[in-house]
Formats: C-alpha cells, sequence, structure tokens
C-alpha cells in the first residue's frame, strides 16, 4: 500500500476486499434471545463481513410491506451495509410496495411453492429475483429416530431436484431471476451451471461443504445438534459439493448464519431441535483455510464471499477492507464468538489464517482485542430499536 496517507502493512497481513454473506439471519424482535442486530452485526464484523443479506422469517414475520419499512428502519444504525430479502406476502400486489420500500429480491421457502407459478410471473415484471430455498416438501416425509441420520429421510436429496426443476421451468416461462441458496445436491449445481444464460446462479454453506451428518455428530457429541435445513448429506455427496467449490462451479458462498439458544440444540430429541447454525464467525476462516492448502486461489475466495455476493446484493466494496494475518493459525472458540449463539459444529477446529482487522468507510471497525470498545464507541450509547 503506497501513497499518501497509506500505510504499509506487514509482508504476512494480506488487504482484501470486505467480505458479504448474502444469506443471514440477524433474528431481533421476539427472537431476540436468539441474536439481535446489534450482536450479528459484531458477529459479521468480528468475521470480516461488512455487508449481509438478511432472511425475512423473523417473528413476527417480514411478509408485508409495513415490517419490511420498520425493519430496515431499525437497521440505519447498524455499522454494516443492510440489506434484506423481503418475504412472500399473502397478496402479492404487495411487491410493488416492497419496491418502494427498496426490496429487490424475495425470499422462497418449502411453504411457499404452492405460489410460485404466479410469483415467478410478478416477480419478472417487476425486475426483483428470487431467492430460493429449494425442497420440494411433498417429498417430506414425517420419520423419528435416535440419530441425525433421519433428517436425510425426513428431507430427502431429490427433493432439491424436484423443486429446481419446477423452478427453473418457470425461469424460462417468465424470465425471472433465480438465485438457488445453500444446495446440497450436486446435480442441481450441474443444471444450474447448463441454464445460467436464463437467469440462475447457486451457493453453498461451508458446513455444507466441509461436513457430513457423521463426521459433525461425531465432532460435537450430541445425536441431534448438526440438524439444519437443508440436512448435512453423506460424505459421497459432500465431497462432490466440495469438488463443485474448487472447480469453479459456485457463485457464491453464504453463512446461512442462522443462530439458535444452546438450549435449543443441545439435549433435544429430533423433532425439537432448532436448525441451523451460526456462521458469520467462521465462513470466512474456513474459505481462507482452504485457500492456504492450495485447494484454492485468493481470487476465487475474493469472488466467492465478496464480489459476486455484492453484486447480486447490490453492495459497493470498495471502500472496505479486511486484513488477513496469512502466517497465524486459528483455533475457532465458539465461546468467544461475538454472536450470542456461541456454539458451533467447527469448534475446535484449526484453520490457517486469522482475520486481524474489519475496516468500511475508511473506519476501523474490528481489531483483535479491541473490537469490543471500537464498536462501542462507533454506534455511542444509541440501543438499537427492538419491537
Amino acid at each position: 500500500m503506497e501513497g499518501e496517507g497509506s500505510i504499509e502493512l506487514p509482508s504476512n497481513i494480506l488487504a482484501l476486499p470486505g467480505f458479504v454473506d448474502m444469506h443471514v439471519h440477524l433474528r431481533g424482535w421476539e427472537q431476540s434471545y436468539k441474536e439481535d442486530m446489534e450482536s450479528g452485526s459484531r458477529a459479521a464484523l468480528a468475521g470480516g463481513v461488512i455487508g449481509v443479506g438478511d432472511m425475512p422469517n423473523t417473528v413476527p414475520p417480514m411478509r408485508s410491506a409495513e415490517a419490511i419499512v420498520k425493519r430496515i428502519s431499525e437497521a440505519r444504525l447498524l455499522p454494516i451495509i443492510y440489506r434484506l430479502h423481503g418475504g412472500v406476502p399473502a397478496y402479492l400486489d404487495e411487491l410493488k410496495n416492497y419496491l418502494n420500500a427498496g426490496i429487490r429480491s424475495i425470499k422462497v421457502y418449502p411453504e411457499d411453492l404452492g405460489s410460485l407459478n404466479e410469483l415467478a410471473q410478478r416477480a419478472a415484471e417487476l425486475g426483483m429475483m428470487l431467492i430460493m430455498h429449494c425442497e420440494d416438501p411433498a417429498m417430506f416425509r414425517s420419520v423419528d429416530g435416535s440419530d441425525i441420520s433421519i433428517h436425510n429421510l425426513a428431507r430427502p436429496i431429490d427433493s432439491e431436484l424436484s423443486c429446481f426443476l419446477n423452478a427453473a421451468r418457470l425461469s424460462l416461462l417468465h424470465g425471472v431471476r433465480i438465485h438457488f441458496t445453500h444446495v446440497t445436491n450436486p446435480l442441481v449445481i450441474r443444471l444450474v451451471n447448463e441454464l445460467r444464460h436464463i437467469g440462475l446462479s447457486v451457493d453453498v454453506t461451508m458446513h455444507h461443504v466441509l461436513l457430513d451428518y457423521e463426521e459433525c455428530s461425531k465432532a460435537v457429541g450430541d445425536p441431534f445438534y448438526c440438524k439444519v435445513n437443508p440436512p448435512l448429506r453423506n460424505r459421497h455427496h459432500r465431497i462432490e459439493l466440495l469438488r463443485a467449490l474448487l472447480e469453479g462451479k459456485i457463485d457464491a458462498v453464504a453463512s446461512d448464519h442462522a443462530p439458535h439458544a444452546f438450549s435449543e440444540k443441545y439435549g433435544r430429541n429430533y423433532l425439537e431441535t432448532a436448525p441451523g447454525f451460526p456462521g458469520l464467525e467462521t465462513t470466512s476462516l474456513l474459505l481462507i483455510d482452504l485457500w492456504r492448502r492450495g485447494l484454492i486461489d485468493i481470487q476465487q475466495v475474493v469472488s466467492l464471499y465478496s464480489h459476486k455476493p455484492a453484486s447480486i446484493l447490490g453492495i459497493d466494496t470498495s471502500n472496505s477492507l479486511t486484513l488477513v494475518d496469512t502466517k497465524s493459525v486459528t483455533v475457532i472458540d465458539q465461546s468467544k464468538f461475538q454472536s450470542k449463539a456461541r456454539h458451533s459444529p467447527f469448534n475446535g477446529r484449526s484453520v490457517l489464517g486469522r482475520i486481524v482487522a474489519t475496516i468500511m468507510g475508511g473506519k476501523l471497525l474490528m481489531i483483535d482485542g479491541e473490537y469490543e470498545p471500537r464498536f462501542r464507541q462507533l454506534i455511542g450509547e444509541r440501543t438499537l430499536i427492538k419491537s
């Protein structure tokens, strides 16, 4: 780094564009005990993330313009760049009000697939994108058992293919842009790559790429902690997902940061265990570890977790930096998370690299142990609005 006012960094410090996570759940409102927007922002900055795409399955859900306007108003206090994916409204005419509020994308859950044809047509007319959690609920099964392997029976991998084929048909029919999120079926990824010309794209999570359900359960020591939607798959499918990532067939990596209270993840039976993991503080580390081990290049890291998701969300990363110590080793320690959800399937995992600092708009927002005081100074004594 050269020029007036610049600082020359040590040789072990790499400056990257700020990371962008297009799939997070910042909770808040009635679920503030799991996470709120302040704690979620701290978790983001701790992971080098300067921009997020928040999901609408809050309590109450963001399926109306009124709820969306309220959420966006609260988000103005955040030190990170905030984007929101609106929920499918009860009446699709509401989508025009979403546009007026600045919403450009709609999150589609499995329970929304019954209205997908009309939604796809209306979204195409308005120039809105669909972010699809693509599992066909018609293929779900009611099961119970003694370990997490039953989750693959409850939500089989072919349910993703069934959903994808219908969604791709509607993309062809209506011309709607569709992004498929946290995909676990390698065949779906292959088909997305063959159909990119009609406006399809795909992301994966690091937990689906690096963990199968058996090794996750062994690492965590709880029979159902590793419950997540869509499920962790078997070793074969996990390796195929990793291969697709390494071969450049994935558009973006997202954390699907899904914080839950410790008591909602441990010591429960299958049906009572909440699905999902926190991921804002681990995703960048796991990607950087792949680079440091020579499996991907650094340009892929930047594309997967900065440039491409930023492009999809409409976020400018040009005035932000994430500083990485390339020579350090980090042992992921859930007890040090900034998130309220201090648990992780990656707890205790050693990764090559360390997030040193996060800079945004010329301001140092996080630097190792001085992170918390600097964050408090940034937002002052203001309290985030809560419902």
